[in-house]
């Protein structure tokens, strides 16, 4: 037999074996490699981040989160940004904003109007970009949606209702409500970088080695504060959230996510979450996994800008919305983000009726109903301490663009 001969037979076999009564099955995948750990480790790097946030898919084993046929068509009316901001006491072109801050992707709509589109950075309209933390605001809305369809009851229901097997951690006692504010009161550490913190741990199973569900460490949770009394950021917070979903649904919360949201939403890409371990062991990272082109992020904010309302369906409850974004941490000292509080898994802006959801290295979709304004920024900036500078500068940019009036 020659070689090409044994080679198709290979693959006629390898494609029955991916299959069993018309029903695929899943491909086995390799372990993950030391190369693609050390990426993993180091893709917070500055050389590194641009790209590492929409190559995703090629670094993770992946849940997609189908979208429908037909999507939701925006219109739009592009025009020049012809505005200013003020950052530091220096007066600066709208444009400024782009480079400053590090910026990939750029989506701005006005009353239900695109009016700018930027891609840079060799981005373009098909890149799926990582959300980061922008994936707890998500969580936020699948618990809205969870309440809506009657398989949560209300955001007072105990968590160990869901997830009893965090009885005896720090998680017992603790209510949806008390994670969607961060007011869990668990003892939790979210600085992965650092060596020997609970979050580096628990970033390291799940993240980088794919050896573990993220959320198995909040079993061995102990309890800092009494639930509801101490604002304290954490993803373990957010990933419980999303495990109360995926076991209140009955289902992974990708296709969820989905049937709930993505396909009557409209959006016109598919989204994924990174799996925190091989497919078939793995489970959706709701903590800050979430991937999305940039405009289905602002079909996003557009659905929480108009009430709930998407593609002409009232999908998440107008209540819910206001419930979700009215803040409930108002002090900007307790968040330790200037200008800054907290609500259920959104940041509102303290100083207007805006909000944002944000991720690390500068993600935000940003709404402000006053002036039926969103804004979409995908970013690579700086982690850690310097992104503040980079957060800073964006908000007072988003301030300028909620006042702006695009000229016809």
């Amino acid at each position: 037999m020659n070689k090409l001969a044994l080679q198709l037979q290979l693959c006629v076999l390898v494609a029955l074996l991916c299959f069993h009564d018309g029903i695929a099955l899943p491909v086995p995948q390799a372990e993950t490699s030391k190369t693609i750990e050390n990426y993993r480790l180091h893709m917070f790097d500055a050389p590194f981040r641009s790209l590492a946030n929409r190559t995703i898919e090629l670094m993770f084993d992946t849940a997609r989160v189908d979208n429908a046929k037909d999507p939701w068509l925006l219109r739009t009316a592009i025009v020049d940004l012809d505005f200013t901001y003020e950052f530091n006491r220096v007066r600066h072109r709208a444009d400024d904003v782009l480079e400053d801050t590090d910026t990939d992707a750029l989506l701005i709509i006005k009353n239900h109007k695109v009016v700018c589109e930027r891609y840079l950075n060799r981005a373009n309209a098909a890149t799926h970009f990582n959300s980061y933390s922008m994936a707890k605001s998500i969580n936020s809305v699948m618990v809205g949606l969870a309440i809506a369809d009657g398989r949560i009851q209300s955001v007072l229901d105990p968590v160990v209702k869901y997830v009893p097997e965090l009885r005896g951690s720090g998680y017992e006692g603790t209510t949806i409500k008390d994670l969607l504010e961060m007011r869990s009161g668990v003892d939790w550490d979210d600085n992965f970088f650092a060596e020997g913190t609970t979050g580096r741990k628990a970033h390291l199973a799940a993240w980088v080695e794919a050896s573990g569900r993220y959320t198995d460490e909040a079993r061995n949770t102990k309890r800092a504060h009494p639930p509801g009394s101490t604002f304290n950021y954490n993803t373990m917070d957010a990933a419980v959230v999303g495990l109360i979903v995926n076991r209140a649904v009955k289902m992974p919360v990708s296709k969820y996510l989905s049937e709930r949201l993505w396909k009557p939403a409209g959006m016109e890409s598919y989204g994924f979450y990174v799996l925190d371990g091989p497919p078939g062991i793995g489970l959706e990272f709701t903590g800050g996994g979430f991937n999305a082109v940039l405009r289905d992020y602002g079909r996003i904010g557009l659905m929480m800008l108009d009430e709930g309302r998407a593609n002409g369906r009232q999908i998440l409850p107008a209540s819910y919305v206001t419930e979700s974004t009215k803040p409930s941490t108002l002090s900007d000292s307790e968040t330790k983000e200037p200008q800054l509080g907290y609500a259920y898994f959104w940041w509102p802006i303290l100083s207007s009726r805006a909000y944002t959801a944000l991720g690390g290295e500068g993600q935000f979709i940003y709404v402000d109903p006053a002036s039926k304004t969103v804004v979409v920024k995908m970013s690579h900036g700086p982690v850690g301490p310097a992104a503040q500078a980079n957060e800073q500068e964006t908000l007072s940019f988003l301030a300028a663009a909620s006042l702006w009036e695009p000229s016809r």
